[in-house]
């Protein structure tokens, strides 16, 4: 069996690209140490070590760099599995911070 790749649309991928930039800039500041080496696979708890308040805190960091509001209502568990998935759910479920 082969695997096949899903391709994920995103609403706003330019977004989605701040929402990557930001979350590699404040996990050092999250994590209080320096973050490894991450990219869009990276898992957020078995790899970077982040629990549901650290989590929390990301999101809320996000919030304030990247001026917008995310709504969280709807957000599984598989939204937090890695850097990637997170990106996705935030640039779906950003609201403008006005």
């Amino acid at each position: 069996m082969t695997e096949q790749a899903t391709e994920v649309v995103v609403a706003d991928p330019e977004l989605r690209q701040r929402v990557l930039a930001g979350i590699v800039e404040l996990l050092p500041r999250v994590l209080k140490q320096t973050a490894p080496a991450t990219a869009e696979g990276t898992k957020l708890f078995d790899e970077l070590g982040l629990s549901s308040s650290t989590t929390l805190e990301l999101l809320l960091e996000l919030e304030e760099e990247l001026e917008i509001q995310i709504d969280v209502e709807d957000i599984d568990q598989g939204d937090l599995e890695t850097i990637g998935t997170l990106a996705n759910f935030i640039a779906e479920h950003a609201l403008a911070d006005g």
